[in-house]
């Protein structure tokens, strides 16, 4: 429970929202990890690592991708438009990141699709979650809960279930 924690309402949001589902989860805090590199490790006492989550547009900025993968694998744009089926997808920008998910760079989740902006976006079509099949063998997996001084280290199952149940349903792509 999050009640007494001295929380960003973002982080509040998402912890809310995780608890009236009943789900489980670990919250750890750190130092600030922007990076893949610096959230190295974090989790790994639960059995877990975090996943890349990429923020990706095609080449208007009408059309968005949220993609998990692991943290190992190179993101290659034109594989990843094809399993798609997109146009070439690149980067989208902080300001769209701000816009479609209510995300700064270095705090990118997939909690992020719990946001207001976020669940406008996928249910105009303007925003889909991508997953690379190879996450969901994961037992646990680590989450930023739309910071990035806080991990939550959720089963992998569990965490796919309750944004299923949220209307959020992933392409799962191997990439």
């Amino acid at each position: 429970m999050y009640k007494g924690l001295e929380l960003s309402a973002a982080e509040e949001l998402v912890l809310r929202e995780l608890d009236g589902a009943g789900a489980e989860y670990v919250r750890l805090t750190h130092a600030a990890a922007e990076t893949m590199e610096l959230c190295r490790g974090i989790g790994a006492e639960y059995g877990a690592a975090h996943c890349k989550n990429l923020l990706l547009t095609d080449k208007h900025g009408r059309r968005f991708f949220l993609l998990m993968m692991e943290p190992e694998k190179p993101y290659r744009t034109s594989e990843v438009s094809r399993k798609l089926g997109s146009t070439r997808l690149s980067f989208a920008s902080e300001e769209q990141l701000m816009s479609v998910l209510g995300l700064t760079p270095g705090s990118v989740s997939v909690l992020g699709l719990l946001n207001p902006c976020a669940r406008a976006a996928y249910r105009e079509g303007r925003l889909a979650l991508a997953v690379d099949g190879e996450l969901l063998k994961r037992e646990r997996i680590c989450v930023h809960p739309n910071i990035n001084t806080a991990t939550l280290v959720m089963n992998t199952g569990e965490l796919f279930d309750l944004l299923q149940k949220e209307g959020i349903v992933p392409v799962i792509a191997d990439i």
